[in-house]
């Protein structure tokens, strides 16, 4: 990393293999976030959060 770089992820202090993200997300993108986890009963945001990207990677990715 050099000095203009910022880490987007640090690794879990347990070393669970788990990483700690820090994002800026708007307000339209948030109360989607709540709608999600609302309405499919998972009531974690994110859970929701990582759901979508796991479904998005499947979809370009295969």
């Amino acid at each position: 990393m050099n000095g203009g770089e910022r880490r987007m992820a640090r690794s879990k202090v347990n070393g669970s293999g788990t990483f700690i993200w820090s994002v800026s997300i708007d307000k339209e993108t948030h109360a989607m976030i709540k709608k999600l986890a609302r309405e499919t009963g998972i009531n974690n945001q994110s859970a929701v959060v990582r759901m979508a990207i796991r479904e998005l990677y499947r979809k370009h990715f295969g």
